[in-house]
């Protein structure tokens, strides 16, 4: 693993990188953590992924670059475009596009075969990142997006291609059960759910649960099919 910076247009981020060791191109993966920030289990799925997967996988410091925890998380609170993850006027989903459109530039990553994954308030990138045509693996743990609705505008749904793989668990206020019903609905047959007796926060328990390994492993099998 080594350590990156990503200028973005309003700030300069941290990341760490977890490089192939293949000297061909690989798929990379975009690791995005959650409200708490980057854990030591973020870092343990990156080193297997990396190791084990054959995959470049980059997990930015979202609190890096003078953002705070509170400043990053006011974007959301106070901006009803963001809260709808809805695709202008809403900020991180801008930043998160920067941060995906330099990470497709390393010199080893495949830019044609990229996986996504984000949960809670990261979780609503991974849809609209699911429109581009190089993300082929995106991976949503229940997505705090959307006042009402599935958590992304219809209208953006509809430009969605790939199969999505979600994970949510059965009682989540974060992501109630009806909000991944409608993106189910939405999608129309490109979402497999998988769900769990876990509570909000499954990536943290990749590697201590019985179910959190159960959908570590879900996730590693999605990556291997849909990534070449």
């Amino acid at each position: 693993m080594r350590s990156v910076q990503l200028p973005l247009l309003n700030r300069k981020i941290n990341g760490f990188y977890y490089e192939s060791p293949s000297e061909e191109k690989r798929p990379g993966i975009l690791f995005l953590p959650d409200l708490t920030g980057i854990q030591k289990a973020t870092h343990k799925s990156a080193e297997i992924l990396c190791n084990e997967g054959d995959y470049n996988v980059l997990i930015p410091d979202l609190y890096s670059g003078g953002t705070t925890l509170r400043k990053y998380c006011v974007q959301f609170l106070m901006n009803a475009m963001v809260r709808n993850n809805e695709p202008t006027g809403n900020a991180p989903l801008a930043e998160f596009f920067e941060i995906l459109d330099q990470f497709k530039e390393f010199d080893n990553v495949d830019e044609n075969n990229i996986g996504v994954v984000g949960q809670c308030l990261t979780g609503g990138f991974v849809l609209h990142a699911a429109i581009r045509p190089e993300v082929k693996a995106p991976v949503v743990f229940h997505h705090s997006f959307g006042l009402t609705g599935s958590g992304i505008p219809a209208r953006c749904a509809s430009f969605i291609d790939h199969k999505i793989q979600g994970h949510f668990a059965y009682v989540d206020p974060m992501c109630p059960v009806w909000r991944v019903k409608e993106l189910e609905r939405q999608l129309n047959g490109k979402l497999e759910t998988h769900w769990y007796n876990l509570p909000h926060g499954i990536p943290h328990l990749f590697f201590n649960t019985d179910q959190g390994k159960r959908a570590f492993k879900h996730m590693m099998n999605f990556f291997q099919q849909q990534l070449a």
